[in-house]
């Protein structure tokens, strides 16, 4: 026996020794890389051999990994893939599931199917980990199916063993050797030796051992041999157990010691709690079975204590069954009961399927138990338990089988060979055949095509006809609602009115109501527009032709935008050429594709751009074009611009109906549209319109129009706010608002300029460079913006330490899961959807600034600056360490000032006012003087220095007002502290 545990020393001290090697070369490697990609590699390489070595040194490395900027998706997938190997083996079963989790949600992303193939499977075995099952089965099907998909022979080798281990905790032994062999065939063929392969032999050693058969020796040596190829410790140890196992289930109770004893040195420094657990639980066994009482009591204390702080079912499962059986072993029957009764819980609580061992031997210590306590009825009634998961268990496997599959599976692929000369011979027959039917097949085939087409033709038809009826049935639909609306808009509308009417409102109240007012009346137009839209669907919408003057209207249509076009600043330049000649039109048709046009034209001009508006009457046509500066429109865009409900980018504020009805209402006006674009110069929309009287069958004829005297101009209203950023330095938080809607942007200033001091932006761009000139306390944006969307400035200022700790509020009209997600993964404190209640929003406000407060007055209370017990975010404790090492190397120098500070840490003098304002409650000059004063109180409490030479030493030039300023803060004068200290 000594001479073995010399040999095993040696043997563990060899291995250690190269890959200690093996790292100490790595980290040589280290030193010289220069760039990050390099950098990267060499710390994978690191962590992955600490891995099996030891798992804090592994999560150093990590770290180090995860400090890298990562360049694209895959790099930041690789990350969480090593975030969650870690996690596993720290048997952190919560990490590892969430970093798989983001993994797998990249993958998808990326449609890669080899990297979803391989999530899934670690998102199974996690699962299973759980106490999860019907995910850990679900997630298996799909990293076999996208395995298979990708075709990658390693993800379906690897997905393929992960189902075995399904199968096989199902206690379903032919289904898990069937998958474990069609593994091991995959690596053969492949000449594949890695880990996974070495796992693989012990899961196969794993189901001979629930077998009692010694086939699994022969199993554990394969694995145990390619353990030693790769130097992998962890493996090797894991080996060792899974012999002690075998020794154990056979009986051998000396031999399965010696196994546990060899694992447990190891697992006792690798930091793996669940591994150490199960050597512990085996310990507790077999000294209780030999006879070492204390032993197995000292072990039992130790798996108690280890897992005293881990809420992991799998573990306590493990210590309630042992520990049930070691009382069952001393004869110590009611504790028993009590260890093997919570066991027994949890198996309720879960799958049983799943469980099914683990309850047999629960009922059969349970029976055992029981019988000896003289309580006969739960003895039977366990024991009837017991007996029923044993046939159970036979009936799902017939043993034979199982012992007798891997030699049917070798002996398969001359099953196959024969199978093929077989086939081979009956192909030539069938050729012969088949020449002899090939006349008549033909004239078959021909009929059926024949067939086939008639069916199709008139399958065709009744799809029309569905199709007519469903679009009858839609126009109904928006017909109807559009109805519905009319009366509450109205009702909602009339009462406006009145209050706009009486003189007595304030004029803030009248700002909220001309709101109101005209937003109520844009509403109403939208519901106009889908009527016109179903009447023409339905073929209601007929023109009412006048005879007039059309360029008048036109003139009058375009001046009324002249005053949005002013406050816009955006030059309208009107060419309409007067005539005197009436032609006929109908007027209501002309009025909307007017407006529509010149509308989206003001909408989609950016500030100091220029629309262009041109008419003229030319050959019985009238021709309208309305030119617009801007982004302008791609090809793909301008071919779908008069779809319905198309918007070229999620952030537009339309609804995709207005070009639409001004597509058909000119086609029914005999006319036709087309859109050209030039990106970033003009787009240019041309509309050419029959004014013939003869060219029109079903309209309605009207009288005479009287134009100079009837028409009257649509009156285009919109309310400008402008937003006044003059920064008033006062004590009142600052609130930055950015929303690009100026009805809702004015509101919200309105809501809360009494209690904050107020700064406002219409989009993400601007958004982010007020948020970093001024710092302000806490963010208020909207998601869909123009320029710079409401994540995208999320996203700048969660990553930009001058603003990383800026509490940020995100408002939306997508009240989806994925929308949320989305905003909260970006780095936002809080995420409402539109419509919000305004009392809610103050509220939520109030709470997040005073949260930040409440971390502030900590910093007061501490003698020592500890960066992340007041930090919001990582970046503001690289901030915070950022200063505290500026103050270590100039605090004590007394011309160190404001101005030096902000210099030393890459700020402006007011951005790190702010930062500092809101982590720590105090200015830039005044945090100096606290951790002057703080210093102070440390070198009075800790050393012999004169006290009237304390001040000098921590920057103070005057002891007078160093006393003043110690009195102020800890409320007694230097020598009273020290003497108090």
């Amino acid at each position: 026996m000594r001479l073995k545990f010399t040999l095993l020393f040696f043997f563990m001290s060899w291995f250690s020794f190269g890959q200690t090697k093996e790292i100490d070369s790595l980290k040589k490697e280290l030193k010289r890389v220069k760039t990050d990609s390099e950098r990267l590699k060499v710390l994978t390489n690191i962590f992955e051999t600490y891995l099996f070595i030891n798992l804090d040194s592994a999560n150093v490395y990590r770290n180090e990994i995860i400090s890298i900027p990562k360049k694209n998706k895959k790099e930041l997938i690789t990350d969480y893939g090593h975030s969650s190997k870690y996690f596993y083996y720290k048997y952190d079963l919560d990490s590892s599931l969430c970093y798989a989790e983001k993994s797998l949600k990249i993958a998808v992303e990326l449609k890669d199917q080899k990297l979803q193939s391989d999530f899934y499977r670690k998102m199974a075995i996690l699962s299973s980990r759980k106490f999860d099952y019907e995910k850990a089965t679900q997630y298996g099907k799909l990293a076999l199916k996208t395995a298979k998909l990708a075709g990658d022979w390693e993800h379906i080798a690897s997905a393929s063993t992960m189902l075995g281990n399904q199968y096989f905790k199902r206690n379903d032994f032919d289904l898990a050797i069937k998958f474990y062999l069609t593994a091991d065939s995959i690596y053969k063929a492949n000449k594949y030796e890695d880990r996974n392969t070495a796992l693989l032999y012990d899961n196969l050693a794993s189901i001979y051992i629930e077998l009692k058969e010694s086939k699994a020796l022969l199993y554990i040596k394969k694995g145990r041999n390619l353990y030693e190829k790769l130097q992998d410790l962890e493996g090797l140890n894991y080996n060792n157990t899974l012999k002690g196992t075998y020794y154990q289930a056979v009986g051998d109770y000396k031999n399965a010691v010696v196994n546990f004893e060899k694992a447990l040195d190891f697992y006792i420094n690798y930091g793996s709690a669940y591994r150490l657990n199960e050597v512990y639980g085996r310990l507790i066994n077999c000294y209780s079975q030999i006879g070492s009482a204390n032993k197995a009591s000292s072990y039992l204390l130790k798996s108690e204590v280890l897992i005293k702080n881990l809420n992991d079912k799998s573990n306590l499962l493990e210590l309630y069954m042992n520990a049930g059986q070691y009382f069952l072993d001393q004869k110590i029957y009611n504790q028993a009961i009590i260890y093997l009764n919570k066991a027994n819980l949890i198996i309720h609580e879960n799958n049983v399927d799943f469980s099914l061992t683990s309850k047999r031997e629960i009922s059969k210590g349970l029976s055992n138990a029981y019988y000896n306590t003289k309580d006969y009825k739960n003895a039977f009634e366990f024991s009837q338990i017991s007996l029923n998961i044993n046939d159970s268990i036979y009936k799902k496997n017939n043993l034979e089988i199982s012992k007798e599959l891997e030699t049917k599976y070798q002996t398969e692929k001359k099953e196959q060979e024969i199978a093929l000369l077989k086939s081979e011979k009956e192909v030539a027959a069938q050729k012969q055949k088949n020449q002899h039917n090939l006349l008549l097949g033909g004239l078959g085939i021909t009929s059926i095509a024949g067939l086939f087409l008639f069916v199709l033709y008139r399958n065709r038809h009744k799809t029309n006809t569905k199709l007519k009826e469903l679009d009858i049935l839609k126009s109904n639909f928006f017909a109807n609602i559009s109805h519905e609306f009319r009366t509450p808009l109205t009702l909602i509308s009339s009462p406006i009115d009145d209050i706009l009417t009486d003189d007595s409102i304030s004029n803030k109240k009248r700002e909220q109501f001309t709101v109101a007012k005209q937003n109520s009346e844009r509403l109403l137009s939208l519901v106009n527009q889908l009527l016109d839209l179903s009447k023409i669907d339905a073929g209601q919408l007929k023109l009412h032709l006048q005879e007039g003057n059309v360029l008048q209207l036109i003139s009058a249509l375009s001046q009324s935008f002249t005053y949005s076009a002013t406050q816009k600043n955006i030059n309208l330049n009107l060419n309409i050429k007067q005539s005197d000649e009436n032609v006929w039109f109908d007027k209501d048709a002309v009025e909307k594709i007017t407006v529509n046009l010149l509308s989206n034209a003001l909408k989609y001009t950016p500030e100091n751009g220029s629309v262009v508006c041109q008419a003229s009457v030319e050959n019985n046509k009238l021709v309208l074009q309305v030119n617009n500066t801007g982004t302008g429109l791609t090809y793909e865009e301008s071919n779908h611009i008069f779809d319905r409900f198309y918007q070229t980018n999620e952030q537009n504020q339309g609804t995709g109906i207005g070009l639409a009805l001004v597509k058909e209402l000119v086609e029914l006006h005999k006319g036709t549209i087309s859109v050209t674009s030039t990106k970033n110069e003009w787009t240019t929309f041309n509309v050419m319109l029959s004014i013939d009287k003869n060219s029109f069958k079903n309209a309605t004829i009207l009288g005479t129009d009287d134009t100079d005297s009837k028409i009257e101009a649509p009156i285009i209203s919109s309310t400008i706010f402008e937003d006044d950023n003059e920064f008033v330095d006062s004590e009142l938080p600052i609130l930055l608002i950015v929303e690009d809607n100026n009805d809702l942007r004015h509101l919200l200033k309105q809501t809360f300029e009494e209690n904050y001091n107020v700064i406002s932006a219409p989009n993400g761009k601007l958004g982010v460079e007020l948020a970093l000139e001024h710092i302000p306390d806490l963010i208020i944006s909207d998601i869909m913006m123009p320029e710079k969307d409401g994540v995208e400035l999320t996203n700048a200022l969660k990553n930009d330490e001058r603003s990383a700790h800026i509490p940020i509020i995100l408002l939306t009209a997508k009240a989806d899961v994925e929308s949320k997600f989305t905003g909260i993964d970006t780095g936002a404190d809080d995420y409402i959807t539109k419509p919000f209640d305004k009392k809610l929003l103050v509220l939520k406000v109030e709470k997040l600034i005073e949260s930040r407060r409440k971390l502030q007055s900590r910093y007061s209370q501490e003698i020592i600056l500890k960066p992340k017990d007041i930090a919001f975010t990582n970046l503001d404790e690289i901030f915070l360490n950022k200063v505290q090492i500026v103050l270590d190397n100039q605090l004590v120098e007394s011309s160190f000032n404001v101005e030096d500070f902000s210099k030393a840490v890459g700020m402006s003098r007011m951005q790190l006012h702010r930062k500092i304002k809101a982590l720590t409650g105090l200015s830039a000059s005044e945090f100096i003087r606290s951790q002057r004063l703080k210093l102070a109180a440390q070198l009075l409490k800790n050393s012999d220095i004169n006290i009237s030479q304390v001040g000098y030493s921590v920057g103070f030039n005057d002891h007078a007002y160093f006393s003043k300023c110690f009195k102020d803060i800890y409320k007694c004068t230097p020598t009273e502290y020290a003497k108090k200290s």
